[in-house]
């Protein structure tokens, strides 16, 4: 990640340092601070700018490329290629695939959160802001365990059994 401090910021923007210690205290860029220092990931700063770009009638956004990141799920993965959809898969886990889904890089996001919430994955889209417009589709519902040889000879009936 390439962090700017605040005189690279502004000169990488292109604006004073005083307007963006302004746009800093109403919270309005992209910016942490970090052992009483303002930081800028040079990668949100352009993310920023991009999101105000005036598209003139009839120009196109582009669009995020064909892939579903995030969470691996063999299910999915094998119902986007029987739909045919050429949607490509790019699994590696929740959190690197709402990242993923942020930047524009993917097109969706299979997540899998874990918490004691009655539906984990809506809670934690909330507690997301730029998450808010998000589309959140329950594609199926799982329950884990153990496979054990018929009889179960080893009488196992919890993890705690297992770990003995």
């Amino acid at each position: 990640m390439d962090l700017l401090t605040t005189v690279e910021a502004a000169d990488y923007l292109r604006l004073g340092e005083r307007k963006l210690y302004e746009l800093v205290a109403k919270n309005r860029i992209p910016c942490s601070k970090v052992t009483g220092k303002w930081l800028f990931p040079r990668n949100e700063l352009d993310r920023w700018v991009l999101s105000g770009l005036a598209h003139p009638e009839g120009m196109i956004a582009p669009e995020p490329p064909p892939i579903v990141g995030g969470s691996q799920d063999d299910l999915l993965e094998w119902s986007l290629r029987q739909a045919g959809s050429g949607l490509a898969s790019l699994t590696e886990g929740t959190a690197g695939g709402v990242a993923r889904l942020l930047r524009g890089e993917i097109a969706a996001a299979a997540i899998h959160f874990h918490n004691d919430a009655a539906d984990p994955n809506v809670e934690a889209a909330r507690a997301m802001p730029r998450l808010h417009d998000a589309v959140l589709i329950g594609f199926t519902r799982r329950e884990q365990g153990l496979l054990l040889p018929p009889g179960n000879p080893r009488s196992l009936n919890s993890l705690a059994d297992v770990l003995e």
